[in-house]
């Protein structure tokens, strides 16, 4: 039996607490949240799905779409939908109604939000690249820490977030487009040979990582490796180690109080904690430390 009829035979359920909470505000963020699956459901607005971690397919309308880390789906909550799991899965959704005819009182800035390249009955599906992922991931603490401080104008920098998000699927969806008209039909090989080498790294993080090793496990020159990890990804197959690596570094620093930043710099690959917190602020600016204090103790807001 295949995916779709897991679903077909399902009563579709109106999503009440979604409609609920976009009343009150037109955005709605659920962050970081570990599911097993979903129910055959739907509701107003659009839908940013993101997989952060685990693996999943998604059902949406009749279309059968596998998610694994880095996949974001982007379509209208109008569309029946149901994500289905054989175990957990980590995602982070935003759910944006922004129909309202108040908008129209400003027009000028009311055609600044524009979903129209959002298909009605269908779904946009992307595999980011690990430069997209993480510059998303990014703008998705920032709109969590929105919510949760309210400070003055958090409304309006809540928008912004969210803007800068569609604003940069569309144009990944504009460059895959691109792309797929552009490129000899040899590409896709290429690009296969360096997701199976990025998911190994993701899998294997406290094993040793070095070009020589992955080039070795995947029968591969470090060399060839080198030259289609930098043109596939954007970035060089050493940094993106480094960006998984300290990814898992900051998930760990907030789901794991308990374990010290020795431990988790051993158990993700690096040799010391001094190696972990110099890359760690490099790329994040700020160290391990205070990365897990802000994220466990916010400032209180008064």
């Amino acid at each position: 039996m295949g995916v779709e009829n897991l679903v077909s035979d399902k009563a579709v359920r109106w999503n009440q607490d979604v409609e609920n909470k976009l009343n009150r505000f037109p955005i709605v963020l659920h962050s970081n949240e570990w599911m097993k699956g979903t129910d055959y459901h739907y509701h107003p607005g659009l839908e940013i799905h993101m997989t952060l971690a685990g693996s999943g397919t998604m059902v949406i309308g009749k279309q059968v779409l596998p998610q694994t880390h880095r996949s974001v789906l982007v379509f209208r909550g109008k569309v029946p939908h149901q994500m289905i799991s054989r175990s957990s899965y980590k995602r982070s959704v935003i759910s944006i109604n922004i129909d309202d005819d108040d908008t129209l009182a400003l027009p000028s800035l009311h055609r600044l939000i524009d979903f129209t390249w959002i298909p009605d009955n269908t779904c946009l599906s992307f595999s980011l690249t690990p430069k997209q992922f993480y510059q998303i991931e990014d703008i998705y603490k920032e709109l969590r820490q929105e919510f949760v401080s309210k400070n003055v104008g958090w409304e309006r920098v809540v928008l912004a977030h969210v803007l800068h998000i569609t604003a940069l699927l569309q144009r990944s969806s504009s460059e895959a487009e691109s792309d797929a008209n552009s490129s000899p039909p040899s590409a896709g090989k290429k690009s296969d040979m360096v997701m199976k080498c990025a998911d190994y790294v993701c899998r294997h993080l406290g094993e040793d990582l070095s070009l020589k090793a992955i080039a070795q496990a995947f029968a591969i020159s470090p060399e060839h490796l080198t030259r289609l990890f930098t043109k596939e990804m954007g970035i060089s197959f050493y940094q993106y180690v480094l960006l998984q690596r300290v990814a898992e570094g900051k998930r760990l620093l907030v789901e794991a109080p308990d374990v010290t930043i020795s431990e988790i710099a051993y158990t993700i690959g690096f040799p010391s904690s001094a190696h972990f917190s110099r890359h760690f602020k490099t790329l994040t600016e700020e160290t391990p430390t205070a990365f897990r204090h802000k994220m466990l103790w916010p400032p209180t807001v008064l």
